[in-house]
């Protein structure tokens, strides 16, 4: 199958390596996280969850006024 549509060729041959690199780049991208930038990421973690208890604090809170 090759279709070419404004000078885009598509084949499956192409869709393959896609999924391939998208594959490799997941996989580099869980390596980096666990290794590399294993303290930021815990971090922003630790943070996000920080802001998400505080939103919740703040909306089940009664108005007292």
């Amino acid at each position: 199958l090759n279709i070419s549509w404004f000078g885009i060729s598509l084949t499956k041959k192409s869709d393959q390596i896609l999924e391939r690199d998208l594959t490799n780049n997941v996989q580099r991208i869980g390596a980096h996280l666990s290794t590399d930038f294993f303290l930021p990421f815990e971090l922003i973690s630790i943070i996000l969850l920080v802001a998400l208890i505080g939103a919740i604090t703040i909306a089940r809170r009664e108005d007292t006024v």
